[in-house]
């Protein structure tokens, strides 16, 4: 046994201490009370207890304390060559991992992998067995403990360059699971990698078996030049009559020489539309802006691309875009007073453009039930409601639809009326001395979201005159109030649906919100919330999971490469499911809610494992319904091929740094004695000892105090 720190021993100086104790431990006088000393005889008083010891046992137990407390910070270890490193001899279990991450196909570095993978399997010898692991950001075991060389050879040959991005964690604890389990005495792991220093996030709690290695074979380049498509933006406009769309591509020169001249194209639905040449200084970004035009069709596809270099994956950028569909909404108002009370908030919508919004506005003379038929959202501007009109209303929100009620003098509904979120209760005024403000607003909420950041808008600058009475009733929740307590933003789910109720009036007679810049944004979120409008996503990335919403309940992918997957639909909780307002590239089949049409009530899942288009459509005979496109694309962090120290990778899963040669012999990679003693964890068993050893020592310390006394 050896001690990583010995010089704690020069503390045993300590076990004089209970022996002292025990040597001038004073004995307890007992008085005694006498009337008078003459018949007493003096006789001259002698400790001879002082010099001997009485409770050996005490005195044991408190020496093997300290003993073991001191041992424990010495940090013990066993120095046992079969535990430090690895045997010299015998069979081996070889774990060969092989990067397939896109940054993999930079130049010659996939050919280099693959003759370094072909090199380990034929360097294994009689009895040795390997397992053969494709990575990126997961793991794929290809061949577990095997002795074929032909069967691990012919997958290397047959192995391609994928499109995702690198993760070192997954590969290693999948190599640290197999080595754990193997029985062989030499084990060893072989990592073929560029080392790309963003695939590795440090230590993530993976640590290989005693006395396995990991060695590193890089194939890196001394310098690298590469550029990418790093985003796209899209700015949306009207011309003619037309929806026009203006392509930002932003790119990325990820090399430390300037980039003149490089030609950027525009195609669009494969043909190339568009090519502007731009320069770029030394590991910087820019961009590029092309000219707009006007969608050929329903769902277009799109792509950037920048003139090839030694990493091509990174240089295309696929997108799809759809002309935007506008929001139906249905204002709703009461026409007294002589003025018009739907002007503001008419005005906010009508300027709206992602999302556009189809505005229908009536006055409540003119106004019928059944004109709540295709509309997304209704607004109802102080306004009575009753009769037959509460009856539609309750089923337009429970199948999905969005009722945005903004209270006046006028407003009522009746107390059965269960979708609203409370009763009404007569108007407040704020006008005379201080005016009302708005104190609290949700920003956890999705209407005051975007509003939450600095400098984004303030709400408090609206002053507030008047506003009605709401006793709000569970389970509806207050989303915003005023500083005097009143609730100001209220709302409740009911069904599919949701109901949101604002107590002031949207003009400039209750309060000058109308006025504010805070209002167009606050109404455009406000409707968009309500008609559960989501903006198309354009593009994916290689590693997520596309959700798409259908009426079908089988579905069928065709993959970038032409693959055909096969997509088995599952149910959505509640066979009416309201379905969301998707900006183009919509799931087949979605129709509003609030129209009366069935809805999505089934989703499809598909994991996007190739860069490029997908389409998905329904298998034969499952209805006819038109395909879904989806843009798939690397992830751009992939395209940084700063490389990472491999040997600070094999330390964090080893213990120890070792040479990247993979001939190097193993009888010479020993454990460091620090290394041998963290993994023993000795000292913790002898602490634990001590502390139980003083623990007895108090209880027989306090029963012999108690016998003596």
């Amino acid at each position: 046994m050896s001690f990583l720190t010995p010089a704690f021993f020069a503390a045993l100086a300590a076990l004089a201490v209970p022996v002292l104790i025990h040597l001038i431990q004073r004995e307890k006088k007992q008085i005694v009370h006498f009337p008078s000393l003459m018949f007493l005889e003096k006789i001259p008083y002698k400790s001879v207890q002082r010099r001997r010891i009485h409770n050996w046992a005490l005195l044991l137990l408190r020496i093997a304390a300290i003993v073991l407390i001191i041992a424990a910070f010495a940090r013990p270890f066993l120095n046992q060559v079969t535990m430090a490193s690895p045997a010299v001899g015998g069979a081996r279990e070889v774990v060969i991992l092989v990067d397939t991450s896109y940054s993999m196909g930079y130049a010659d570095r996939w050919q280099r992998a693959q003759t370094a993978a072909r090199q380990a399997v034929n360097g294994l010898a009689s009895g040795d067995r390997a397992s053969l692991v494709f990575f990126d950001r997961g793991a794929d075991v290809q061949a577990r403990s095997t002795e074929d060389r032909a069967r691990l050879l012919a997958m290397i040959n047959n192995a391609k360059v994928g499109a995702g991005a690198t993760r070192y964690a997954p590969a290693l604890k999948v190599a640290q699971s197999i080595l754990d389990q193997a029985q062989r005495p030499r084990r060893e792991a072989i990592l073929i990698s560029d080392f790309q220093k963003v695939g590795w996030e440090g230590s993530q709690d993976i640590r290989f078996p005693m006395g396995a290695t990991l060695t590193p074979v890089p194939v890196t380049d001394a310098a690298t030049s590469n550029v990418a498509v790093s985003s796209v933006a899209f700015q949306r406009g009207d011309f003619s009559g037309q929806e026009r769309v203006t392509v930002t591509a932003g790119l990325q020169n990820k090399s430390e020489k300037p980039v003149s001249g490089l030609e950027v194209a525009l195609d669009i639905d494969g043909r190339q539309v568009q090519s502007q040449r731009v320069t770029l200084e030394a590991n910087a970004s820019g961009s590029v802006t092309f000219q707009p035009f006007v969608l050929p069709a329903p769902t277009t596809r799109g792509t950037v691309r920048a003139a090839g270099d030694a990493l091509v994956q990174d240089n295309n950028f696929y997108f799809t875009l759809s002309p935007g569909r506008p929001v139906s909404v249905l204002i709703v108002e009461h026409a007294g007073a002589g003025r018009d009370l739907s002007l503001y908030l008419a005005r906010a919508l009508g300027i709206g453009r992602q999302p556009a919004f189809k505005l229908d506005v009536k006055p409540v003379e003119r106004f019928t039930p059944e004109d709540l038929a295709g509309h997304e959202a209704v607004v109802l501007n102080d306004m009575p409601i009753s009769g037959g009109l509460a009856d539609r209303l309750k089923s337009f929100v429970e199948r999905g639809g969005g009722l945005f009620v903004i209270l006046g003098d006028h407003s009522t509904w009746p107390s059965t009326l269960a979708v609203m979120p409370g009763t009404l209760r007569p108007a407040v005024d704020r006008g005379l001395g201080r005016t009302g403000t708005l104190g609290y607003l949700d920003y956890s909420h999705p209407v005051f979201e975007l509003f939450k950041a600095p400098r984004s808008g303030n709400f408090a600058d609206a002053r507030v005159f008047r506003y009605r009475g709401l006793e709000v009733a569970a389970p509806a929740r207050v989303v915003a109030r005023f500083d005097d307590g009143g609730a100001a933003l209220v709302e409740k789910d009911s069904g599919q649906g949701r109901v949101l109720v604002w107590t002031t009036t949207l003009d400039n007679l209750w309060s000058d919100l109308v006025l504010k810049p805070v209002f167009l944004p606050f109404m455009h979120r406000t409707v968009t919330y309500l008609a559960k409008y989501e903006e198309a996503t354009p593009w994916q990335t290689v590693g997520q999971v596309f959700v798409e919403k259908t009426t079908s309940k089988a579905r069928l992918a065709l993959s970038p490469s032409g693959q055909r997957i096969p997509i088995a639909a599952t149910s959505l909780p509640g066979a009416a499911a309201a379905g969301s307002n998707r900006q183009g590239g919509g799931a087949s089949g979605a129709a509003s809610p609030a129209t009366g049409a069935p809805g999505p009530n089934n989703e499809a899942l598909l994991e996007l494992d190739e860069q490029g288009f997908y389409e998905i459509r329904d298998v034969a005979g499952g209805g006819g319904a038109t395909g879904t496109a989806v843009a798939v694309n690397v992830d751009t962090a992939e395209s940084d091929l700063t490389p990472l120290d491999p040997q600070e990778l094999v330390a964090a899963v080893t213990g120890r740094a070792r040479g990247s040669d993979p001939g190097a012999g193993s009888d010479a990679d020993e454990l460091r004695p620090a290394d041998i003693e963290r993994r023993q964890a000795i000292w913790w068993y002898l602490l634990l000892a001590g502390i139980a050893i003083l623990a007895g020592e108090t209880l027989l310390s306090n029963r012999l105090s108690r016998a003596t006394t």
